[in-house]
Formats: C-alpha cells, sequence, structure tokens
C-alpha cells in the first residue's frame, strides 16, 4: 500500500517527488471516473458552428494563437517545457499530465492572461451555452458590463456632469454597479437585432473603457465605432419604416451617454438630447406601451429639464399628456425608488420651472416693460409652484419620520439625500423669481432664499453616497450665485421713480441670471 504523504502549509517545503505523487494520487480518481463516463478520459469536442468562424479576431483568438500564447507564458522553464505545453494542449486526458511540471509559481500577470485565454476559448469552442452570446463576447471584449452604467441615466444627469467627469474621470468608477431602474437593462436582450442599437452599444462600451482603461488603441477603438455608430443611426432616422422604433430611441440615448464621458465634442451631448425629445414627440405619449419604452421615456426626462434651464426656453413635459405619462410610471414599494410618487411627483413640479423661469425673464426683458408690470399671471405660476414644492418638502419630512425609528437601505438614504437638495435648489429658483415679479414681498422673500443657500451648503458637509457628486453640484452652483448676489437683491428701491426702479429689477435679475446659467 502507498504511503500516505501530507502537506504542512507553515512547515518545511515538501520534497518534489513527493508532491508529484501527492498530485497523481489526487488526479487518479478523477482520471478513471473520466474513461468510465466518457471513454478513456478522451473530451469530446463538438464541432465549430458556422458562425463561430466569423467571429471577431481580436476578441476571439485563433486555436493556434492560444497555444503560441500559452507556450510562450512558460517560455521561463526552458524550450523542453515549452514543447511540452504545447503538446498537452492536444493530449487532455488527466493520467497523461506530469503534475511535477506545474510545481512552480505562475507570475500573477501570466494567470491574468490564461484566463482571459481559456474566457475566449469557452466563448469560441462552446457559443450557444450564454442566452445572449453575441452580447457576452461584446462584454467580455471591453470588460464592460452595460447594466453597471444605468446611474448615467439618472433624472440629474446634465451638462455640468460633462465638466465634472472631464476634471476627474476617476468618478465614472463611482457610479459603477449602483442599481437604479433604467433601459439599459433591456438592451442585452435586443443587442444583435437592430444595427443602430448594437452600434450604439459597442460605441459606448469602448468608451468607458477608455476612460477607466486609457491608452491610445482604446481611443482609437472609440473613434472608429463612433462613426460607423453615427452612421448606423443617421440611417435609422432617415428611413420612415424605421424611425419611429423602439431602438432607434435607444441607440440615441445610448450615444448621449457616450458624449457624456468625451468633453472633446462640448455641444455633441445637447445634439443628442433635442435629437431624442424630438423622436419621444414624434412618438406622442400615447406610443409609449412596453417596460422598455416607458423606461427610455423615464431617462429622457432629465436631460430635457436640465437643458430646457440652461437655454431658458419652456419645457415639452409641462403639458398635461407628458406629465400624465410620468406620473402613470410611480410604482409603490416598501423602499423610496426613483420611481416612487415621492419621487415622481417632485420631478413632475420640476417640468414647470424651465417655462416659468422663461416667462419671468419676457416679462423683465419686453418691450412693453413698464404697460405690463407687475404680471400678475406669471406672479400666480410662480406662487403656485411654490407652494407645491412646500407641500413636497411636508411630506418628505413625513416620510422621513415614518420610517426614522427603522434601518433604512443606502438606496433610500441616498434617494432621500438626492431628492431633498433637488427640491431645496428649485424652492430656493423660485423664490427668487417670485422676488423679482412681486417687489413688495421681495425683503423676507430674499431673506429666505439666503436660509435656502446656506442649508444646501450645509448639505455638502453631510455623510453622502460616493456618486453623491451628480447632484451636489448643482446645489453649489444654485447656493453659490444666490450668495453671490446678496447685495443687489438685499438693496431697497425707496426714493427712486417707478421708472428706475423696473431698470433695477430688470438689471438684479439679469445679473444672476448670466451668472448662474453661466458655461463652466
Amino acid at each position: 500500500m502507498m504511503e500516505s504523504i501530507f502537506i504542512v502549509s507553515n512547515g518545511p517545503k515538501v520534497p518534489k517527488e513527493a508532491r508529484t505523487t501527492i498530485r497523481k494520487q489526487a488526479m487518479r480518481n478523477v482520471g478513471n471516473a473520466r474513461k468510465k463516463r466518457n471513454g478513456n478520459g478522451r473530451v469530446i469536442m463538438p464541432q465549430m458552428p458556422h458562425r463561430a468562424k466569423a467571429a471577431e479576431p481580436a476578441s476571439v483568438p485563433s486555436q493556434s494563437a492560444i497555444a503560441l500564447t500559452l507556450s510562450g507564458s512558460s517560455s521561463s522553464t526552458g524550450s523542453s517545457s515549452s514543447s511540452s505545453s504545447a503538446s498537452r494542449l492536444n493530449t487532455p486526458c488527466f493520467d497523461t499530465i506530469d503534475w511535477a511540471d506545474y510545481d512552480e509559481v505562475i507570475p500573477r500577470d501570466e494567470v491574468a492572461n490564461a484566463i482571459l485565454i481559456s474566457q475566449s476559448l469557452c466563448d469560441f469552442v462552446f457559443p450557444d451555452i450564454s442566452p445572449l452570446p453575441e452580447y457576452e463576447r461584446t462584454r467580455s471584449r471591453f470588460g464592460v458590463d452595460l447594466q453597471s452604467l444605468s446611474l448615467l441615466t439618472n433624472f440629474n444627469v446634465g451638462k455640468s456632469t460633462i465638466a465634472l467627469l472631464a476634471a476627474d474621470p476617476t468618478r465614472l468608477a463611482s457610479l459603477l454597479d449602483v442599481e437604479q431602474r433604467s433601459y439599459l437593462k433591456y438592451v442585452p436582450e435586443r443587442y444583435g437585432r437592430s444595427a443602430c442599437l448594437t452600434a450604439a452599444t459597442d460605441c459606448l462600451l469602448a468608451r468607458v473603457r477608455a476612460v477607466l482603461a486609457p491608452n491610445e488603441e482604446h481611443y482609437a477603438t472609440c473613434n472608429r465605432l463612433y462613426g460607423k455608430a453615427l452612421h448606423a443611426l443617421q440611417d435609422a432616422i432617415t428611413c420612415d419604416s424605421s424611425n419611429m422604433d423602439a431602438d432607434v430611441l435607444c441607440a440615441t440615448q445610448l450615444l448621449s451617454l457616450h458624449e457624456l464621458l468625451d468633453p472633446s465634442r462640448d455641444t455633441a451631448w445637447s445634439h443628442h438630447v433635442q435629437g431624442s425629445a424630438r423622436l419621444v414627440r414624434h412618438r406622442s405619449a400615447s406610443r409609449f406601451h412596453t417596460d422598455f419604452e416607458r423606461a427610455l421615456f423615464a431617462a429622457h426626462v432629465g436631460s430635457v429639464v436640465s437643458e430646457c434651464l440652461m437655454n431658458n426656453t419652456h419645457c415639452y413635459l409641462e403639458q398635461r399628456e407628458w406629465s400624465a405619462l410620468y406620473t402613470s410610471l410611480s410604482l409603490d414599494s416598501d423602499v423610496l425608488t426613483d420611481r416612487s410618487p415621492l419621487a415622481i411627483s417632485l420631478r413632475v413640479t420640476m417640468f414647470e420651472l424651465p417655462g416659468i423661469w422663461h416667462d419671468v425673464g419676457e416679462a423683465v426683458n419686453g418691450a412693453d416693460f413698464d404697460e405690463i408690470w407687475p404680471p400678475t399671471a406669471v406672479e400666480a405660476r410662480c406662487r403656485r409652484s411654490h407652494q407645491e414644492l412646500l407641500d413636497w418638502l411636508a411630506q418628505y419630512h413625513a416620510h422621513s419620520i415614518r420610517f426614522s425609528f427603522t434601518q433604512s437601505p443606502p438606496s433610500e438614504l441616498s434617494i432621500r439625500r438626492e431628492l431633498y437638495g433637488s427640491a431645496l435648489e428649485c424652492l430656493a429658483i423660485v423664490k427668487r423669481l417670485l422676488c423679482t415679479v412681486c417687489e413688495p414681498e421681495r425683503r423676507p422673500l430674499e431673506a429666505e432664499t439666503q436660509t435656502l443657500a446656506h442649508l444646501l451648503l450645509d448639505l455638502q458637509k453631510q455623510p453622502g453616497p460616493a456618486h453623491s457628486w451628480l447632484f451636489s453640484g448643482h446645489e453649489l452652483g444654485v447656493a453659490y450665485t444666490i450668495l453671490l448676489t446678496k447685495d443687489q437683491w438685499a438693496d431697497t428701491l425707496k426714493g427712486r421713480d417707478s421708472h428706475d426702479a423696473k431698470i433695477a429689477v430688470r438689471t438684479r435679475y439679469n445679473n444672476w441670471c448670466n451668472t448662474l446659467r453661466m458655461p463652466g
């Protein structure tokens, strides 16, 4: 009977012959089982599917390339070891393997390389095991899962996000794998069916890889795939039979995410957001039925509101049919999410803010300024929005108190912080607009506005999620501009005639707006 040999992890190194004996003994049962199961230990290799041969060489290495790579990785053990390794690729029977050749410690980079090769070989030999083989190959190629980017579809993502990521690209890592309901989860199952969606997915994943692991080759791949994606999207949009398809809208939104990560084209993001808005309106509110279509609409609204605020234009989402569609997306759950009624109601209130702000500006700077002042219709809309925000804050505080004795998950705490900051930010803006059109109440309203600005600054000192920079940038911008223009808004207009007082109102309003909308 063969003597049993044991290895003590913290003892002296066991002789090489003993370790060889242990390995052979350990593998004997495995080899015998394989002989009984499928004939003398032979690994039965399936025939290559025809479409596997057409796979991209960069992502699926050939068998000869794999053999060369494996033999090259073991070149440090000598030429005899290299030839032995190459021959073992064609001899998969475990009983014939000399495990003594694997005694040395393999460097970490060689292990990583071998893992990548084995993954590629599995994809090559067994391409249909995965339920989504085409997407899985693409994900493996770029090393990025599309669903890990779901936070890029957050309501607060806007033009300021481009500047923040350009200043510190490592911020992107804080967004990865943070779960949020998003249309991105539906893309893998649609990948490969639509040319424009597939090209846009490739383009986005390549850009994310280039941001996380920058090098010239990755950037060159980005540029090539970007051009391909643009051509595919243009062809789909100009085709009357496909421009209403949800995949075309999805491709447009995927490319807008690409533009968030590419600061070299500063207007491209706005163009894609505007194009997405045109496609959504072209479909009409009555044509968003499936979960995929409704998720596309939900991801689209935040960027539209952001663009309208920056460009001082009305937002089409304030129209009744679009507000009703967004309200219908609300989902009750035990945990607060971006689809909870509390979140949906705040954002519906925000849909009206760009239009109110635009109309206040038109009244202040219009040629008939002297005749129509004060603009009672605009003032009434400001007061209604002001009250809606106060009511929302009361609901928010009630929700927080109701769950104060339970331990809330990090996802709920994150959305609470995000919504609360957005509400304070919007309330501060609405108070300034109300100050503009209601001079008798300006001074007490301005004091409240200054208090809100300091509260927004205090929020930044509290602990928050790693991705809080997505919304804290907006809050800081609003707070700083309010504090910066404090003296002008606190100035009394007593002693001035009616015309001079109105000119002063116009001047301070425009100075504040220009400071807040200043690019960068």
